[in-house]
């Protein structure tokens, strides 16, 4: 931990924060009382930063998988919703276009007794004469840090005692999503795909994006919601989610091994890996298409939109189907930072995945110009008409997708897992 807090310190997160806090040394120089605080104070700040961001990380290892993808889900949230979030708090702050001082200081105040802003305030309290109050601060910048490191700590040590085997010894008898599944290959294959789309965070953000989307859309209007533009804003996302199981048998890992050990039929494997994503995707689909129709108010395109999203998720669950038997790329393992840069990942592969978002955007262009006719002409029929094209089409990619990848998956098996084992090096 020791090593870990130094390398932090040293890298270049940790040297740009050290800079930061330098700029509060600086404006303290006309005080000595905060100068010498100050002294104290900025590198127990600069401490605090580095082993926050260890203990954050230590949730995420191998044997701490639920917390984990709960903190990673809730920050990578709030860095999409980054500009609303502050957006909405300048308004709060603002007065006649303009900020607020008195509003602006009482923030600050309030802040300044919070674990985030107490050791940053140490040495103003004390330039202003507030000895006992400055103390008190510092007692919770210290307590802060202490409470931070014995969490890592904890973090530490419950990771290098055999996690896994508490973790299997605490869930034995429990068949989660494959107890509730159809028997066979394909039911035993859909809920393995839905337990890795509802549990696994590589999956997980993809699901996030298609929740937040829509309020980034209403940030960019102005909050003007109330155009045909905010009701097809699902259409993007949901051909994007169509998309990510491009690299199922990438995220499988390990596992690929196994599932070909079983000796399951390529439909059956591509079938259950569509029925997961479809099943974790479509009902979010749905809810947004209604949430954002309805605060349009554009209800006639109600049907056009799902059409269009449906179709379109279809679409590229179809498409991915067959991809993902001939693809294979390096991809962050299961228990890592989803956000991990993984080295391999070539120009051909962003090539290929560029080629199947224009694909799947190709065959969801019917349905969208007969959405795009219902709103010119406001007549419903062309709304409807959409709704039957983008199912039809979707579906039919889809089956498609089954059929064609499933004859290429028993062929490529073996040389998937080979490039499985390279890429993932096991």
């Amino acid at each position: 931990m020791l090593a870990l807090t130094l390398v932090g310190v040293c890298g270049i997160p940790g040297i740009v924060t050290t800079l930061g806090a330098f700029v509060g040394l600086v404006a303290s120089g006309s005080w000595p009382v905060a100068l010498l605080a100050s002294v104290v104070c900025l590198p127990i700040g600069v401490l605090t930063c580095v082993v926050a961001s260890r203990t954050v990380a230590s949730f995420s290892s191998r044997g701490r998988g639920r917390l984990g993808n709960v903190l990673g889900l809730l920050g990578f949230g709030v860095l999409v919703l980054a500009g609303p979030i502050v957006t909405g708090l300048l308004s709060v702050l603002g007065d006649r276009g303009g900020l607020d001082t008195d509003r602006v200081g009482a923030l600050i105040a309030g802040l300044s007794w919070t674990p985030v802003g107490a050791v940053w305030a140490v040495p103003g309290d004390l330039a202003d004469g507030e000895l006992w109050v400055g103390l008190v601060k510092l007692g919770i910048a210290v307590a802060t840090l202490a409470a931070l490191w014995l969490l890592w700590r904890r973090n530490v040590v419950a990771a290098s005692v055999s996690p896994k085997r508490r973790a299997v010894s605490g869930r034995s008898g429990r068949l989660g999503w494959i107890g509730l599944a159809p028997t066979g290959p394909t039911g035993a294959g859909w809920a393995r795909s839905l337990s890795y789309w509802l549990g696994d965070p590589r999956y997980l953000r993809n699901l996030v994006i298609v929740a937040v989307l829509p309020v980034l859309l209403a940030f960019a209007l102005g909050w003007q919601v109330q155009t045909p533009i905010f009701a097809f804003v699902v259409v993007l996302p949901a051909l994007l989610l169509g998309l990510v199981p491009y690299a199922d048998v990438s995220y499988d890992g390990s596992a690929f091994s196994t599932l070909l050990a079983t000796g399951i039929r390529g439909r059956d494997d591509r079938a259950g890996r569509l029925l997961g994503a479809l099943t974790a995707g479509a009902p979010l689909v749905v809810v947004v298409t209604v949430v954002t129709v309805g605060l349009s108010g554009q209800w006639l395109l109600l049907p056009a939109v799902l059409g269009c999203g449906l179709g379109a998720l279809l679409a590229g669950l179809g498409i991915c189907a067959l991809s993902s038997a001939y693809l294979v790329i390096p991809v962050p393992a299961s228990g890592d930072n989803v956000f991990k840069r993984v080295p391999g990942q070539s120009f051909w592969v962003g090539l290929a995945l560029m080629g199947f978002t224009l694909m799947a955007g190709v065959l969801t262009a019917p349905a969208l110009a007969l959405a795009i006719a219902a709103v010119v002409t406001g007549a419903a029929v062309w709304s409807w008409l959409a709704l039957v094209v983008g199912l039809l089409i979707g579906v039919g990619v889809a089956v498609a997708g089954v059929a064609l990848g499933g004859r290429v998956f028993d062929r490529t098996g073996p040389v998937l897992l080979e490039r499985v084992r390279a890429t993932s090096g096991y």
